[in-house]
């Protein structure tokens, strides 16, 4: 697999968006197969995997010498200091460039805070026009939120070091993190030679929900995270649970949403009229044509559900179906109301005693699945958290992010 480099100024534990997304990308693109190198300025890395290589002279100069910083960026100064720094970081950096195939640069090349490694680097790719580098902008100093600044107050650079900020390198590819901010930069970068991509920030799912191995290998199985609506029903496999409700409800939901998904979270009892229930609910799902839109996790564990992977699955779904027929308690209600997860339930008086009105309760005994589809259909399009949640599932999972929109220009 290809060698890449990836550099900013500093790396976790420094805290910063840019360092952490940093740390991101090396794990999940080393865990793709990738020979990863982290170039930085200051940190620490503990993967083994990850070949990390501390510089610090290409971190912000400001850290490390603040008045040469004032006087390169406040003054306009180019002098033998100026250039002092630029070899030593040459010796020091060169000879890793060299050994990688693709080199990425967060943020470095559009910001001020190391004019000399912006030299460097700009004279390193003319003598090597050939070798790929991705310029990866989360940042510009002339771009304030959505206002171009014609001046920025204590940044007055010469013309010799506006030209190093803001004229692109050759050949190079710029990675842009949204439309927005694709669309300021053009204006200030002429940026027309350049391929230019946009490729959003993400998030590390996995990782910010805390969702367990086991749980994460049945979402990545089953293509959960590309999949509207995830459905919940937190059971067992009982007659009074009224799966077949559940099934019929899926069904005409379905029609609306192919990539439904219903994921059954508990086991078959062991007694022998339950199994028989079982069976006429795997009729129901041949029936019904919902072979793959229904998940029964009995199928992916041997054993019961830890309360964690209990948590993981309230985190994912965007609603949860409790159609029971007779319950003494429901404490699914409770988890579905600490999780911040929708939960539509039958009309039973328990229920009520726990939830008051504020559950989505649903007559179904008298209403059809139809209808009972309709209302939940008419939900899931029209409420903001849940359109939001979806977009955020499907469109910045960090890994997919990786695989779908960097991979292809590596």
């Amino acid at each position: 697999m290809k060698k890449i480099a990836l550099l900013h100024y500093a790396y976790p534990p420094n805290i910063g968006g840019v360092e952490i997304l940093l740390r991101e990308h090396a794990k999940i693109l080393v865990e793709m197969g990738y020979q990863v190198s982290v170039i930085t300025g200051d940190g620490e890395e503990k993967n083994p995997k990850i070949n990390f290589v501390k510089i610090p002279e290409i971190q912000s100069i400001l850290k490390f010498n603040p008045q040469l910083y004032e006087k390169i960026v406040e003054k306009g100064i180019v002098d033998d200091e100026f250039y002092s720094l630029v070899k030593i970081i040459q010796d020091n950096l060169e000879s890793h460039l060299n050994k990688q195939d693709v080199i990425i640069i967060h943020n470095m090349l559009t910001l001020i805070h190391n004019l000399p490694f912006v030299y460097f680097l700009k004279n390193y790719f003319k003598k090597k026009p050939n070798k790929k580098l991705i310029v990866w902008a989360h940042d510009q100093t002339y771009i304030d939120g959505e206002n171009i600044l014609k001046e920025k107050q204590g940044v007055n650079l010469n013309p010799e070091e506006k030209d190093l900020l803001l004229k692109p390198i050759n050949n190079a590819i710029y990675v842009i993190i949204s439309e927005t901010f694709k669309e300021l930069l053009v204006k200030v970068m002429d940026l027309s030679k350049n391929k230019t991509f946009v490729v959003p920030d993400g998030i590390d799912l996995k990782k910010f929900l805390e969702i367990d191995d086991s749980i994460w290998k049945v979402v990545k199985e089953k293509q959960l995270l590309s999949s509207f609506p995830l459905i919940l029903s937190p059971v067992n496999i009982l007659y009074r649970k009224n799966l077949e409700y559940c099934f019929d409800v899926v069904f005409q939901l379905k029609k609306f949403f192919p990539n439904i998904r219903y994921i059954i979270s508990g086991k078959v009892s062991n007694h022998r009229k339950n199994q028989g229930y079982f069976e006429g609910l795997l009729t129901q799902i041949d029936k019904l044509n919902l072979k793959e839109n229904v998940i029964f996790l009995n199928d992916h564990f041997d054993r019961s559900l830890e309360n964690s992977e209990i948590h993981d699955l309230y985190d994912l779904s965007d609603l949860v179906l409790f159609f029971s027929k007779g319950e003494n308690f429901g404490l699914p209600l409770l988890e579905a109301a600490l999780t911040s997860t929708p939960v539509f339930v039958s009309n039973l008086k328990v229920f009520k005693e726990i939830g008051g009105n504020n559950l989505f309760n649903i007559d179904s005994n008298n209403q059809t699945s139809e209808q009972t589809a309709d209302y939940i259909k008419n939900f899931l399009e029209t409420d903001k958290i849940i359109q939001l949640k979806k977009t955020a599932r499907q469109k910045y999972n960090l890994e997919t992010i990786i695989k779908e929109k960097l991979v292809p220009l590596l």
